[in-house]
């Protein structure tokens, strides 16, 4: 009877793991009133959702906190935020250095690691920040930082999932301190990876004036940039605007785990190996049976409100079209469409091995229930045990759905020469965070950096 008691624990475990609280339901209370226009209490409801998560969960609800207070304006608050992030997302890529990401079971219960562009966005977001509260130096040294990150994903990963605007914002910051060897590296970088030729001649137009390199001068002369307002009794500045736009896409169910043909054969064939390995008279169409509804395990990225170039305008009138550098939703969907063919390659063997675990260990408890009770009651008490087994199996066969939620769809830039002076600036269209006072202030031979969030309000 110990045994019995033993193996109802396991399968209560089992249950338990599968019933575990929705992110998204946890969170529903801020995403609503963020894309509501109720950043403040967005404010009120994510912070203690940050500070009081389980840590499995805590890095993501960081980075949610990090998007809301940056989005108020609370620059400061921000950076800080980001930077307690970015030393959970080291920490958590260190501690699982050497192991793969698996998407299957209970793995969803365990720390959240994020993507690397993810990780990037943390840095990146935490130097915009530095920039945005005039620590051009500390911006510095987060960017140095992002870097190293970049130049080791260039050599390892897809050139696809670059995060270009932190690329830009290198150079931005690094023209600013008069690094300019720095901030020609990463327009030289930004070329490599097909960036708008006629937007990088009008800032590497701008770099060499900044420099003043007569040969870049004249290399980029058709870049040559004038001040948006005329105006020759005065000195000029500029004004840099990174603006997030949209709602980024979020992790959904593929569904039905057998209903994917790849899957559901590569599957089989695991199962035939460890039923095997583990010496037992089951059969794989028992097991397979065990499933029952068991969703596929790989989640998959979903759409919401995808980028659209934005359209901003200072005194009225409108600006250059901003620059989209770094296009999240295409990422994200790219990352795991491209890899849906390894990521089941890599994980079935393991989703098998658990399953036909999980399969004898029901054998066993219903074998025990129909030799201690007698009749009809035996046999359907087995039967149910069974039932509940396969229940219980099949509730921790689930995608990992955790996503960085409040995050924009696409990242966006655009700069501007002006005189110095006092500007309104706004968009055209949507519900815009950042910019609290709705003007910006021009100085001369400096940069202004301001950031924007604008999306579609939630109806």
């Amino acid at each position: 009877m110990k045994t019995l008691r033993i193996s109802i624990i396991l399968f209560l475990a089992f249950a338990a793991a599968g019933c575990a609280g929705s992110y998204a339901k946890k969170i529903q209370a801020s995403e609503e009133a963020f894309y509501s226009g109720a950043i403040d209490t967005a404010v009120k409801t994510i912070t203690p959702l940050a500070q009081d998560s389980a840590a499995r969960d805590r890095l993501l609800y960081y980075m949610e906190a990090g998007v809301v207070f940056h989005s108020q304006g609370d620059y400061q608050t921000s950076l800080e935020i980001f930077s307690r992030a970015d030393e959970m997302a080291d920490e958590i890529k260190t501690s699982l250095t050497g192991t793969a990401k698996s998407f299957l079971l209970s793995d969803r219960e365990g720390e959240f690691q994020g993507e690397n562009f993810e990780r990037l966005l943390i840095k990146y977001y935490l130097a915009l920040d530095q920039a945005l509260t005039g620590d051009l130096q500390a911006a510095k040294r987060t960017l140095r930082k992002l870097e190293a990150d970049l130049k080791d994903m260039k050599y390892e990963d897809a050139a696809y999932k670059q995060v270009l605007v932190a690329r830009y914002l290198n150079a931005l910051v690094s023209e600013e301190l008069k690094e300019f060897n720095d901030a020609r590296v990463q327009y030289r970088n930004l070329e490599n990876f097909g960036v708008d030729a006629e937007w990088l001649q009008r800032e590497r137009y701008l770099l060499a004036k900044h420099a003043n390199d007569r040969q870049d001068l004249a290399r980029y002369q058709k870049g040559r940039t004038e001040p948006l307002f005329k105006n020759s009794d005065a000195k000029t500045g500029e004004l840099i605007v990174f603006a997030e736009m949209g709602k980024a896409a979020v992790k959904e169910s593929r569904g039905d785990l057998l209903s994917d043909e790849q899957f559901a054969l590569a599957l089989r064939v695991a199962l035939d190996a460890a039923i095997l390995s583990q010496g037992s008279a089951l059969t794989t169409v028992s097991v397979l049976a065990m499933l029952g509804t068991a969703e596929n395990p790989i989640p998959k990225f979903v759409e919401r409100e995808a980028p659209h170039l934005p359209q901003l305008f200072l005194q009225e009138t409108a600006l250059p079209p901003s620059l989209l550098l770094t296009n999240f939703d295409w990422i994200a969907e790219k990352n795991f469409n491209e890899n849906y063919s390894s990521y089941v390659t890599r994980n079935v063997a393991s989703i098998a091995t658990k399953i036909v675990i999980a399969a004898i260990a029901a054998e066993a408890v219903s074998r025990q229930i129909k030799d201690n009770t007698s009749g009809t009651v035996g046999v359907l008490a087995g039967f149910a045990v069974g039932l509940g087994a396969g229940g219980a199996v099949a509730a921790t066969v689930k995608p990992d759905l955790r996503s960085w939620r409040l995050l924009p769809a696409g990242f966006y830039a655009v700069r501007v020469i002006l005189p110095e002076g006092t500007y309104p600036l706004f968009a055209g269209e949507g519900m815009v965070y950042g910019n609290k006072t709705g003007t910006v202030q021009i100085h001369a031979g400096k940069k202004t950096f301001v950031s924007l969030r604008i999306f579609k309000p939630a109806a």
